[in-house]
């Protein structure tokens, strides 16, 4: 955690260093994306590669420094091997993340260009042990028409949910569509959160558009 605030120090005084006045940015900032996600350290004793989804927006200061706030849902696939000492059939398990993040661009040409991105924030996880069985099911849909029927579902046996406070830091490269601001991006951040017991270490590698 003290290399990751340094780090975090470092990237606001470089973007109060460079934020220079420039015409050719939007003052407001967008990102949409997602992708593969890479359990790290205790984490991956756990849950296997899941999948990541992230949106947020924020506020550019000039075209070099800007601040980011986004929210990240990232799946936790329970493994075969947790499963089995748990004793269960099913395991899932999820994380959410509203972070607020400084950015600083780093334009190599007209099109081309880079960025360092990290913060802080508010990380939720949470998961459920389950066990299929034959029960009454209610589709909300279904229900209107039909009533209730028996069918199979999965009983929840278990579950726990926790939140931490936590950070991240990565940074990635952009490519600038025709003339616009948007650009497609991909990026690779490391995100850490210091629950009670397991930290949660996560490696997401994410593909999308900043604006």
């Amino acid at each position: 955690m003290r290399l990751l605030r340094l780090s975090l120090v470092i990237m606001i005084l470089l973007g109060a260093l460079v934020s220079a006045h420039a015409q050719d940015y939007s003052k407001f900032n967008f990102v949409i994306g997602g992708g593969p996600g890479f359990p790290l350290g205790d984490m991956s004793s756990f849950a296997d590669t899941g999948g990541h989804f992230l949106v947020g927006g924020g506020f550019n200061f000039s075209k070099i420094f800007g601040l980011d706030t986004e929210f990240m849902w990232h799946d936790l696939p329970i493994n075969s091997a947790t499963r089995q000492l748990l004793q269960t059939p099913g395991a899932t398990a999820r994380q959410y993340s509203v972070t607020v993040n400084p950015i600083v661009h780093l334009p190599f040409a007209s099109k081309l260009g880079a960025y360092v991105i990290g913060g802080i924030g508010w990380y939720h996880r949470s998961g459920e042990t389950t066990t299929p069985g034959t029960g009454v099911v209610c589709d909300p849909y279904w229900s209107w028409w039909y009533g209730c029927a028996i069918g199979s579902v999965d009983f929840v046996t278990g579950s726990r949910s926790a939140d931490a406070f936590g950070g991240n830091i990565g940074g990635g490269l952009t490519f600038r569509l025709g003339e616009s601001h948007a650009k497609i991006f991909t990026e690779v951040r490391y995100h850490h959160a210091g629950y009670d017991r397991v930290s949660t270490n996560l490696l997401p590698l994410s593909f999308g558009i900043r604006w």
